[in-house]
């Protein structure tokens, strides 16, 4: 699978988090899923669904999991199933990542796929990420507006979040192969023409208000209470009620030296980013026995798909290895195989296991159901 006509220099100068961009013919063949499979993955308990109806000026949202019969029951025009994480549960989905492997891994959020009949919209609204629209089937006219945020209003007593103002600066039809990329925070209105089904590669970003947050509950848990405001001459020699620049200047310092602390932001924003969408998803973990010599006798470890990967490089040898929320010590060549590679070699791995304490990490993996061997993980499916 490999992204077409596209000049990745060229997006990521240009056009990356800037401005919206069609590009056609970007897959030869962008049937990754059937529709009906698609509907089978909404009736799992385990996986986030839900149905959007559009019935004249009302509207309408269902929550998965759905029973078998419900899609028998829809109406023949104007609604839309929408199946988050689908990366997660079907390896074709999940090659799709790797025609985007310019961009950072540890900003993915998932691939939601949608499937719509005729007239089938979720109407014109905003995400706080970046996306990446792919047609398959069928096709789909999209109309981009202006940039929102916080301050944009929705229209009221609706369970769609409904911009109340849209003026479509932009209009495309999207045919199958075909691929949108819309920036955060971009109005969009996409509308089925026949029955169709998209892909939607998102890209997250934290919010200032989830770093504030993150970072200074990070520090609070190591902050002790003897560590104190100290007057300085100059604040002492203000008059008596009054707060001088001083004593502001030095509490400002006092924050600055806190939560500007290279490693605490290091080690919040590796656990924050690496956390799982889905926590509430079974892992059966693979038997940690003899997992070395498995390893030598040919059998395959792969990364669970719902497993998320990043590092940080601490000196020349070593790296922080930040997996599901947690971080574990390890070598630099560890860190950036199991991270940066989509499939691991058994070869490579076995040499990258040269030290106990990354035979620790792997095993460690192993019992967190990050890395499973392929054999168990299929037997399990």
């Amino acid at each position: 699978m490999v992204l077409q006509h596209f000049d990745k220099k060229d997006f990521l100068e240009n056009f990356w988090q800037q401005k919206p961009l069609v590009i056609r013919r970007a897959f030869d063949n962008a049937t990754w899923i059937e529709a009906d499979e698609l509907a089978g993955l909404a009736c799992e308990s385990e996986i986030e669904s839900r149905i959007v109806l559009q019935e004249s000026r009302s509207w309408k949202v269902e929550h998965g999991p759905f029973p078998e019969n419900r899609f028998s029951t829809l109406p023949k025009t104007h609604w839309t199933l929408l199946v988050q994480g689908v990366d997660q549960w079907v390896p074709d989905v999940a090659d799709i990542l790797k025609s985007f492997d310019f961009l950072p891994a540890w900003r993915l959020d998932d691939i939601m796929v949608s499937y719509a009949p005729v007239g089938g919209t979720v109407s014109q609204h905003y995400d706080f990420f970046d996306v990446f629209l792919i047609q398959g089937e069928g096709s789909r006219i999209w109309q981009i507006g202006d940039v929102c945020g916080s301050h944009s209003a929705y229209l009221p007593d609706i369970p769609v979040r409904i911009l109340k103002d849209f003026e479509a600066k932009m209009e495309v039809t999207l045919q199958p192969g075909d691929m949108l990329y819309i920036p955060a925070k971009h109005a969009h209105y996409g509308v089925s023409v026949e029955d169709s089904v998209t892909y939607s590669v998102g890209f997250r970003a934290p919010s200032i208000r989830d770093v504030v947050d993150g970072v200074s509950t990070a520090a609070l848990e190591h902050l002790l209470e003897d560590e104190r405001f100290e007057d300085g001459l100059l604040s002492l020699g203000a008059e008596r009620a009054e707060i001088s620049v001083d004593a502001i200047n030095h509490i400002k310092a006092m924050l600055l030296k806190v939560v500007s602390d290279e490693s605490l932001i290091r080690s919040w924003l590796g656990q924050y980013v690496t956390e799982r969408k889905y926590p509430e998803h079974e892992v059966l973990p693979s038997d940690l026995d003899d997992y070395f010599e498995r390893l030598q006798e040919g059998e395959s470890l792969i990364k669970h798909p719902s497993a998320r990967f990043a590092y940080v490089v601490r000196d020349e040898r070593k790296a922080i290895l930040f997996v599901d929320g947690e971080e574990y010590l390890s070598s630099v060549a560890l860190a950036k195989y199991i991270s940066n590679q989509y499939e691991l070699d058994s070869d490579i791995l076995i040499k990258l296991l040269s030290s106990e304490q990354d035979k620790k990490v792997v095993e460690a993996l192993i019992l967190a159901g990050a890395l499973v061997f392929e054999d168990d993980f299929l037997e399990d499916e």
